[in-house]
Protein backbone atom coordinates (compact mmCIF):
# COMPACT_ATOMS: atom_id res chain seq x y z
CA UNK A 1 0.00 0.00 0.00
CA UNK A 2 2.83 2.37 0.72
CA UNK A 3 4.70 1.82 -2.13
CA UNK A 4 2.51 3.09 -4.45
CA UNK A 5 1.73 6.47 -2.67
CA UNK A 6 5.00 7.91 -2.81
CA UNK A 7 5.81 8.80 -6.42
CA UNK A 8 2.25 10.65 -6.47
CA UNK A 9 2.57 12.32 -2.51
CA UNK A 10 6.58 13.63 -4.07
CA UNK A 11 4.92 15.24 -6.83
CA UNK A 12 1.70 16.94 -4.94
CA UNK A 13 2.78 19.63 -2.87
CA UNK A 14 0.83 17.67 0.25
CA UNK A 15 4.32 18.18 1.90
CA UNK A 16 3.53 22.42 2.07
CA UNK A 17 2.24 21.13 5.54
CA UNK A 18 5.71 21.18 7.08
CA UNK A 19 7.97 23.42 9.54
CA UNK A 20 9.23 26.80 7.90
CA UNK A 21 12.70 25.06 8.04
CA UNK A 22 11.82 22.39 5.44
CA UNK A 23 10.35 24.72 2.62
CA UNK A 24 13.70 25.30 1.01
CA UNK A 25 13.99 21.52 0.56
CA UNK A 26 10.39 20.80 -0.18
CA UNK A 27 11.15 23.57 -3.62
CA UNK A 28 13.79 21.93 -4.71
CA UNK A 29 11.64 18.70 -4.50
CA UNK A 30 8.89 19.98 -6.42
CA UNK A 31 10.83 21.61 -9.41
CA UNK A 32 9.99 20.22 -12.59
CA UNK A 33 13.18 18.15 -14.53
CA UNK A 34 14.42 18.81 -17.43
CA UNK A 35 11.76 18.34 -20.52
CA UNK A 36 11.70 18.03 -24.06
CA UNK A 37 10.12 21.95 -25.52
CA UNK A 38 7.33 19.75 -26.53
CA UNK A 39 6.38 19.49 -22.70
CA UNK A 40 7.01 22.77 -21.93
CA UNK A 41 4.98 24.17 -24.26
CA UNK A 42 2.18 22.06 -23.17
CA UNK A 43 2.28 23.00 -19.51
CA UNK A 44 2.68 26.68 -20.49
CA UNK A 45 -0.23 26.73 -22.28
CA UNK A 46 -2.24 24.61 -19.35
CA UNK A 47 -0.82 26.91 -16.91
CA UNK A 48 -2.25 30.27 -19.03
CA UNK A 49 -5.30 28.48 -18.92
CA UNK A 50 -5.49 28.39 -15.11
CA UNK A 51 -6.68 31.37 -13.54
CA UNK A 52 -4.82 32.13 -10.18
CA UNK A 53 -5.17 34.77 -7.58
CA UNK A 54 -2.30 37.37 -7.24
CA UNK A 55 0.66 36.33 -4.98
CA UNK A 56 -0.61 32.69 -4.78
CA UNK A 57 1.47 29.79 -4.43
CA UNK A 58 1.86 27.65 -7.78
CA UNK A 59 3.17 24.23 -7.58
CA UNK A 60 3.43 22.66 -11.03
CA UNK A 61 4.48 19.14 -11.41
CA UNK A 62 3.59 16.28 -13.13
CA UNK A 63 0.08 15.75 -11.58
CA UNK A 64 -0.69 19.38 -13.13
CA UNK A 65 -0.99 22.87 -11.32
CA UNK A 66 -1.67 23.07 -7.69
CA UNK A 67 -2.71 26.83 -6.45
CA UNK A 68 -2.71 26.84 -3.24
CA UNK A 69 -5.53 28.99 -1.60
CA UNK A 70 -5.43 28.97 2.34
CA UNK A 71 -2.92 27.59 4.75
CA UNK A 72 -3.24 27.22 8.79
CA UNK A 73 0.07 25.85 10.48
CA UNK A 74 -0.60 26.96 14.09
CA UNK A 75 -4.21 24.71 14.47
CA UNK A 76 -4.05 23.49 17.98
CA UNK A 77 -6.49 20.65 18.56
CA UNK A 78 -5.29 18.23 20.99
CA UNK A 79 -7.56 15.12 22.28
CA UNK A 80 -6.81 12.44 24.59
CA UNK A 81 -8.79 9.52 23.27
CA UNK A 82 -8.20 6.71 25.98
CA UNK A 83 -4.10 5.89 25.42
CA UNK A 84 -3.90 7.73 21.64
CA UNK A 85 -2.46 11.55 22.00
CA UNK A 86 -4.41 12.75 18.82
CA UNK A 87 -3.81 16.11 17.17
CA UNK A 88 -5.00 18.42 14.56
CA UNK A 89 -2.16 20.46 13.40
CA UNK A 90 -2.22 22.16 10.05
CA UNK A 91 -5.03 22.44 7.31
CA UNK A 92 -4.57 23.69 3.40
CA UNK A 93 -7.19 23.74 0.92
CA UNK A 94 -5.84 24.48 -2.51
CA UNK A 95 -7.02 23.94 -6.27
CA UNK A 96 -5.46 21.19 -8.34
CA UNK A 97 -5.55 21.51 -12.07
CA UNK A 98 -5.01 18.16 -13.16
CA UNK A 99 -2.57 17.07 -15.96
CA UNK A 100 -4.33 14.79 -18.45
CA UNK A 101 -2.20 11.84 -18.05
CA UNK A 102 -3.54 11.45 -14.65
CA UNK A 103 -7.12 12.37 -15.28
CA UNK A 104 -8.07 8.95 -14.01
CA UNK A 105 -6.74 8.96 -10.64
CA UNK A 106 -9.29 11.74 -9.67
CA UNK A 107 -12.37 10.64 -11.42
CA UNK A 108 -11.44 11.95 -14.85
CA UNK A 109 -11.93 15.60 -13.13
CA UNK A 110 -9.74 18.22 -14.77
CA UNK A 111 -10.05 20.54 -11.43
CA UNK A 112 -10.26 20.08 -8.37
CA UNK A 113 -10.25 20.66 -4.75
CA UNK A 114 -7.73 19.04 -2.56
CA UNK A 115 -8.28 19.63 1.59
CA UNK A 116 -5.29 18.64 3.45
CA UNK A 117 -5.28 17.57 7.20
CA UNK A 118 -1.89 17.28 9.27
CA UNK A 119 -2.23 15.28 12.18
CA UNK A 120 0.09 13.39 14.72
CA UNK A 121 -1.13 10.42 16.69
CA UNK A 122 0.42 8.59 19.48
CA UNK A 123 -0.14 5.26 21.49
CA UNK A 124 1.59 5.92 25.46
CA UNK A 125 0.99 2.49 26.02
CA UNK A 126 2.46 -0.64 25.14
CA UNK A 127 -0.59 -2.82 24.34
CA UNK A 128 -1.44 -2.77 20.46
CA UNK A 129 -4.37 -0.73 19.53
CA UNK A 130 -6.73 0.03 15.89
CA UNK A 131 -6.89 3.78 15.17
CA UNK A 132 -7.38 4.67 11.86
CA UNK A 133 -7.39 8.87 11.22
CA UNK A 134 -6.25 8.53 7.50
CA UNK A 135 -9.84 6.56 6.93
CA UNK A 136 -11.97 9.86 8.53
CA UNK A 137 -14.92 11.81 7.13
CA UNK A 138 -15.05 15.25 6.14
CA UNK A 139 -18.25 17.69 5.87
CA UNK A 140 -18.03 21.04 4.01
CA UNK A 141 -20.37 23.95 4.64
CA UNK A 142 -21.35 23.36 1.04
CA UNK A 143 -23.06 20.00 1.94
CA UNK A 144 -20.27 17.48 0.78
CA UNK A 145 -19.28 14.35 2.59
CA UNK A 146 -15.89 12.96 1.90
CA UNK A 147 -14.15 10.17 2.93
CA UNK A 148 -10.35 10.21 3.14
CA UNK A 149 -8.27 9.49 -0.04
CA UNK A 150 -6.49 6.21 1.10
CA UNK A 151 -4.39 6.44 -1.87
CA UNK A 152 -2.85 10.25 -1.47
CA UNK A 153 -3.32 10.55 1.87
CA UNK A 154 -0.42 9.41 4.27
CA UNK A 155 0.28 6.26 6.37
CA UNK A 156 -1.20 7.45 9.77
CA UNK A 157 -3.67 4.87 11.13
CA UNK A 158 -3.67 1.31 11.45
CA UNK A 159 -2.21 -0.78 14.19
CA UNK A 160 -0.21 0.93 16.58
CA UNK A 161 2.20 -1.87 18.15
CA UNK A 162 2.28 -0.21 21.29
CA UNK A 163 3.82 3.34 21.82
CA UNK A 164 3.90 4.77 18.28
CA UNK A 165 3.47 8.29 16.92
CA UNK A 166 3.19 8.48 13.64
CA UNK A 167 2.03 11.73 11.59
CA UNK A 168 1.27 12.64 8.20
CA UNK A 169 -1.46 14.30 5.72
CA UNK A 170 -4.89 13.14 5.35
CA UNK A 171 -6.45 14.28 1.82
CA UNK A 172 -9.61 14.88 1.05
CA UNK A 173 -10.87 15.55 -2.57
CA UNK A 174 -13.89 18.29 -3.00
CA UNK A 175 -16.18 19.24 -5.61
CA UNK A 176 -16.73 23.12 -4.20
CA UNK A 177 -14.42 25.44 -4.96
CA UNK A 178 -11.65 26.38 -2.15
CA UNK A 179 -13.22 29.52 -1.96
CA UNK A 180 -16.80 28.44 -1.24
CA UNK A 181 -15.18 26.60 1.53
CA UNK A 182 -15.54 28.36 5.38
CA UNK A 183 -15.95 25.77 7.82
CA UNK A 184 -14.74 22.01 7.28
CA UNK A 185 -16.01 19.01 10.03
CA UNK A 186 -12.91 16.46 9.99
CA UNK A 187 -14.31 13.44 12.09
CA UNK A 188 -12.73 10.45 12.74
CA UNK A 189 -13.07 7.38 14.86
CA UNK A 190 -11.93 6.38 18.35
CA UNK A 191 -8.98 3.96 19.09
CA UNK A 192 -10.20 0.28 19.54
CA UNK A 193 -8.14 -2.94 21.65
CA UNK A 194 -7.17 -5.74 19.37
CA UNK A 195 -10.72 -6.98 20.12
CA UNK A 196 -12.20 -4.07 18.83
CA UNK A 197 -13.69 -2.55 21.56
CA UNK A 198 -13.73 1.12 22.22
CA UNK A 199 -11.15 2.60 24.39
CA UNK A 200 -12.90 6.37 24.23
CA UNK A 201 -15.69 7.48 22.21
CA UNK A 202 -17.30 5.90 19.30
CA UNK A 203 -16.18 9.53 17.38
CA UNK A 204 -14.83 12.55 17.52
CA UNK A 205 -15.63 15.58 15.21
CA UNK A 206 -13.25 18.96 14.93
CA UNK A 207 -14.52 22.14 13.06
CA UNK A 208 -12.10 24.27 11.34
CA UNK A 209 -12.19 27.41 9.63
CA UNK A 210 -11.06 27.48 6.53
CA UNK A 211 -11.51 30.76 4.85
CA UNK A 212 -8.96 32.47 4.04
Amino acid sequence: MNMKRYGFLFALPLALLVGCGEEAELASSTAPTEQTEDVKEQKAEKQAETVVEENAEVYDSEIGINTIHMKNTELTMNETMGSVQFNVNKIQTSRLNVAEDYLDMFDGKDEVTLVVVNVTAENTVDDTIHFYPDQGTLVTNTGEQIDANLWFSDDVGGDFLGKVKKEGNVMFMADAMPEELTEVRFIVGGPTNTDYEKLAEESYEYKIDVTK
